[in-house]
């Protein structure tokens, strides 16, 4: 039996549909917590989410329930880098992708209290359930568990065939993965580090390409190389039919509830599976260009539409609701499911808005009442004069839900980013136990615009010392062996103090391991391996990497066997690294052993910088980019993509031409040393300048049309025009353009088409020929009295317009020439008596163009003037 949404055990809720990015660097969330002593943690909490704002450096709280930011705080260096955020109610964790530093925050005890580094350049995901957390490596096919707070390894890896797809738990605690290449997804499980795959179930050939999203109790494939879908839930396998190909198909990570939304971006299409758990029913909506990865909840599709600055609302049948619009936003929306509700953040806005499972929407403002921020009127030089004091948290809102949010807040009063401000967390805290004493050592601090850290203060069990600010260890002393005690570091400056970073327990001990020997290092593609000897009695080590001798930029390891790899190290710098003997139980630590040898870290290089691409022809295109960082290697060739076709450039280059279609649309450009490919830059061409076609006026006849028309060719490029009428053309960009051969009385559609540059400009006008005219003859004599006696022999001129003016005649129709009256207007009175003709002001418009004076035409069987139409 199906719960509703808002009877769901408290035990099944706190998973999320797809990740959400914020932006951290350094020591990541800074002074996010605000908290003094150990204790003062403001209540977290359920249906809470943490959000960012990029143009003010800003994260956010925003409680679901009530709708309204309960704390509020800028981030130290935060600017310019990407954090996927994994959250449970327990822990918050932070994976910085630029740097690959991963933090553990320990919402329990509102302090950062682990962190791990992971390389920067794998597709790698860190998933929480319960008590477990997983670093999964989608790029090595490589899973690791940790403990959630102190982000340890625990137990041996699992070593799966890469890659990886997809990777979140299920409300059973299965880990499920895809394994394209053979054809399978698996579900992981373990306790106390010790992971195994107790399922595995075939979904498609070997191979083919695969998407996965997580289901409450089970998981959703789809083969990206045809039409397959396939849900596994407890022991059941359903196999349903997409009703389109799912090339390129995307899904959130995890889906919440019974809905399941496969999106298809080339078909503009959202396949639907209403009961996935039972294989269906399947169905499809029609989405707009543009759309993003849709994302079901509460029984409807959302589906964020960044270009429009809202959020497109479904039912299941495919009939679209109200959107959401998100006021004020200017890019990416993220959709996050958790504790029943959807968050949408506008990441580049001040805007966030919240959704119920009745659908029911709350504007809220990121920026609205809240902790306190940094007063950007006070002088960036000038620190208090007092250093700044921290109190306790802020009164939790009112769990009333309300609709009328909190007007923003002025923008004096929002924090600006390059000012001085608090210091970033001493992430992480290592403690090494000796004999009635420990040794603290922790990472250096971040800080922001150049205000460094004063002091760091250091607290334990009732005791408190302070450090100064260049200093990152002290031996604190005078400990009670056999007693656990727990430790946490604060770095202060004169602008106010950082969040808490926390150790793990320790427990001082009188005896201690031996000092290790020596570690061996060895360097490869994204990783340093460390390996040493044995010492009797350990029951752990701590590798600790050195950088100029100094720890505290990285975060050292705890294992219990005799080597372990680092990722994430700083590429092209050297290091060395030492080795501590810890006795069981986190007891007395050894000395630190004496350095490794030095090694150099690299991995693949960065993205290539300030990447363009112009079209610079029909068929060609060139594209530009700036040198990508080495990271420890030198950069040997430039990869450029551009649709069908790949190009290696050397690695000095910075330019090069791309031959297309005319059609190209995006070109990526990676850099390429000894550790592989790096990541990939991908830009939209810049198109050559649009040619446009205007028609300005159509003259119709009874067998054919002049056409005027105007072309805009900003290319600069010849252009070339065709005039198209029915089955007749003809050419010429002069901007007059007549094609006869027309039948009369029929109608017609008029195309003017003109060509520049590889692009085409197109106007069209419809038309319909008149009837046969009036036959009638030109009359003209000489007489050798007149003043011009031979104007006849040269004919009688023809114009554009009904106007008389013998230099602008266009022709001249001879005596007797036929011609047939399509229409008749007024224009100049011209006496043609003297030439065998008569006074006249009409002037008549004939089949084939031009305007010739009645006073020199004498029409057939009667017909008069008056009885042919007015133009």
């Amino acid at each position: 039996m199906k719960l509703p949404p808002n009877l769901v055990p408290r035990r099944l809720r706190g998973f999320t549909a797809g990740t959400l990015v914020v932006a951290v660097a350094g020591a990541l969330v800074g002074t996010v917590f605000g908290l003094g002593a150990m204790g003062q943690a403001p209540a977290v909490f359920d249906g809470s989410a943490w959000l960012w704002s990029r143009p003010v450096g800003e994260v956010s709280r925003l409680n679901g329930d009530s709708g309204t930011v309960d704390l509020r705080q800028p981030l130290v260096d935060s600017r310019g880098h990407r954090i996927r955020v994994t959250q449970d109610d327990n822990f918050l964790l932070l994976h910085d992708l630029d740097t690959g530093r991963v933090t553990s925050v320990d919402l329990s005890r509102m302090g950062f209290s682990g962190s791990l580094a992971v390389d920067p350049g794998n597709d790698v995901t860190i998933v929480l359930s319960g008590e477990h957390a997983t670093v999964v490596d989608r790029t090595r096919g490589l899973i690791r568990s940790l403990d959630p707070a102190t982000l340890q390894v625990r137990g041996e890896p699992l070593q799966l065939p890469a890659p990886l797809v997809g990777g979140a738990y299920d409300t059973n605690g299965a880990l499920w993965l895809g394994l394209p290449g053979q054809g399978t997804v698996v579900a992981v499980t373990g306790s106390g580090g010790d992971l195994a795959i107790t399922r595995t179930v075939p979904v498609a050939e070997p191979g083919h390409d695969l998407a996965v999203s997580v289901l409450d109790k089970g998981v959703l494939a789809v083969d990206r190389s045809g039409d397959a879908m396939v849900a596994v839930s407890g022991k059941e396998t359903k196999r349903m039919k997409s009703p389109v190909k799912l090339a390129a198909a995307v899904m959130p990570d995890r889906t919440v509830g019974d809905l399941a939304v496969v999106t298809v971006p080339p078909d503009r299409t959202a396949v639907t599976i209403e009961d996935v758990d039972e294989g269906g029913p399947v169905g499809k909506v029609a989405l707009p260009a543009g759309a993003q990865t849709a994302v079901p909840f509460a029984g409807r599709i959302y589906v964020p539409d960044e270009k429009a600055s809202l959020v497109r609302v479904y039912d299941k049948g495919g009939k679209e609701l109200k959107p959401v619009s998100v006021p004020r936003s200017t890019g990416t929306l993220e959709l996050l499911v958790r504790e029943q509700h959807l968050f949408i953040n506008a990441v580049d806005a001040p805007t966030a808005v919240v959704v119920d499972p009745e659908g029911e929407t709350s504007v809220v403002d990121k920026y609205g009442p809240g902790a306190a921020v940094p007063d950007p009127t006070r002088s960036p030089t000038a620190p208090p004069s007092k250093p700044a004091t921290t109190t306790g948290p802020p009164k939790p809102p009112s769990p009333s839900k309300t609709t009328t949010r909190p007007r923003p807040a002025p923008t004096e009063n929002r924090p600006d980013p390059e000012q001085p401000g608090a210091p970033g967390v001493p992430v992480p805290v290592t403690v090494l136990a000796g004999d009635g004493q420990v040794r603290v050592t922790w990472g250096r601090a971040a800080t922001r615009g150049g205000a460094a850290v004063e002091r760091y203060v250091v607290t334990w069990n009732g005791g408190r010392v302070e450090v100064p600010g260049d200093q990152l260890s002290t031996l604190v002393t005078g400990l009670t062996n056999g007693t656990e005690y727990r430790f946490r570091v604060v770095a202060r400056n004169g602008y106010g103090s950082s969040a808490p970073a926390l150790s793990e327990p320790v427990t001082p001990v009188g005896a201690a391991p031996a000092r290790p020997g020596a570690p061996t290092a060895t360097v490869t593609a994204g990783r340093v391996a460390v390996a040493w000897e044995a010492v009797p009695d350990a029951g752990s080590y701590v590798v600790t990497p050195l950088r100029d001798g100094q720890a505290g930029d990285n975060p050292p390891q705890t294992v219990t066997g005799l080597s372990t790899e680092f990722e994430g190290l700083a590429p092209g710098v050297p290091y060395t690294f030492t080795v501590v003997a810890r006795a069981a139980a986190g007891g007395g630590a050894s000395e630190p052993s004496p350095p490794s040898n030095e090694v150099v870290p690299f991995t693949r290089p960065g993205r290539p910088t300030n990447v363009a691409a112009r079209q610079t022809d029909a068929n060609s295109y060139t594209v530009t980019w700036g040198p990508a960082q080495a990271n420890g290697q030198p950069v040997s060739a430039y990869v450029v993509r551009a649709g069908a076709v790949t190009r290696e450039v050397a690695g000095d280059a910075r330019t090069t031409t791309i031959t297309g279609d005319g059609s190209l649309t995006q070109v990526t450009v990676a850099a390429v040393n000894s550790a592989g490919e790096g990541a990939a830059a991908t830009v939209d061409v810049e198109r050559l300048p649009s040619i446009t076609v205007t028609i300005n006026d159509v003259l119709v006849g009874d067998d054919d049309v002049i056409v005027l028309f105007r072309v805009n060719n900003p290319s600069g490029d010849t252009p070339s025009c065709t005039v198209t009428v029915g089955s007749r053309s003809a050419t010429g960009c002069g901007g007059r353009v007549e094609v006869d051969g027309l039948t009369p009385q029929t109608p017609y559609t008029v195309t003017v088409t003109a060509e520049a540059g590889g692009q085409t400009g197109r106007d069209t006008q419809q038309v319909t020929t008149r009837q046969l005219g009036k036959a009638g003859n030109i009359h003209c004599h000489d007489n050798p009295a007149n003043a011009d006696p031979d104007f006849c022999a040269g004919g009688v001129p023809i114009f554009d317009s009904p106007g008389w003016n013998p230099s602008a005649a266009v022709d001249h129709n001879a005596d007797g020439y036929e011609i047939f009256a399509v229409c008749r207007a007024y224009g100049d009175t011209v006496d043609a008596r003297p030439y065998g003709g008569k006074q006249s002001g009409h002037w008549i418009f004939k089949a084939g163009g031009h305007w010739v004076p009645e006073a020199f035409v004498y029409l057939h069987n009667g017909v008069t003037i008056e009885q042919i139409a007015e133009c």
